[in-house]
């Protein structure tokens, strides 16, 4: 016992180095651990159905930058598969037009962004907007994206896959 004393007193400023060096890889993982965690993407897509305004989007509702690696649209009907949305749905009546879409296939959303894949929204001189409307709808009730993306650090991916059957709710199956 007295040797083990004896060898603790003489050699005290490297066995405290030791336990230094052990606290700040310890907090150095900790540290790396929560910056990973907080800066994590998370995609959402929002079906947006209304009366005046029909529109799907992609978001990012996490905390860090999300970087698309792959975007798919598959029709699980048809099971037809497409790389952009507005691919699916047809030629709108009486030569109206979307009011916006996307056919990019790589998107980098900082926290809180979003990308809209699809929009058709009301004009004051739209003549046929009821129809297009449900034509729109019943294009997208059957479609499922799968989105596969990483964050700022890439370690792993992560895959999203969204059913937009909220649009079929208008029908009867």
């Amino acid at each position: 016992m007295c040797k083990i004393i004896h060898f603790l007193a003489e050699n005290m400023e490297a066995i405290l180095s030791i336990c230094a060096l052990i606290v700040a890889y310890i907090t150095y993982s900790s540290s790396r651990k929560h910056n990973y965690l907080s800066v994590k993407p998370i995609a959402y897509i929002l079906p947006k159905d209304y009366e005046d305004h029909v529109c799907v989007i992609l978001q990012n509702k996490g905390t860090g930058p999300l970087i698309t690696k792959s975007i798919k649209f598959i029709n699980d009907e048809t099971k037809e598969e497409k790389k952009y949305l507005i691919d699916f749905v047809p030629a709108l009546k009486n030569g109206e037009k979307y009011s916006d879409f996307s056919k990019a296939q790589k998107y980098i959303l900082t926290p809180n962004e979003d990308k809209i894949l699809l929009e058709y929204a009301l004009r004051k001189d739209s003549k046929s907007f009821e129809e297009n409307k449900r034509i729109i709808r019943k294009a997208l009730k059957d479609i499922r994206i799968i989105i596969t993306y990483t964050g700022v650090y890439n370690e792993t991916k992560d895959t999203l896959v969204f059913k937009l059957k909220w649009y079929g709710r208008h029908f009867n199956k």
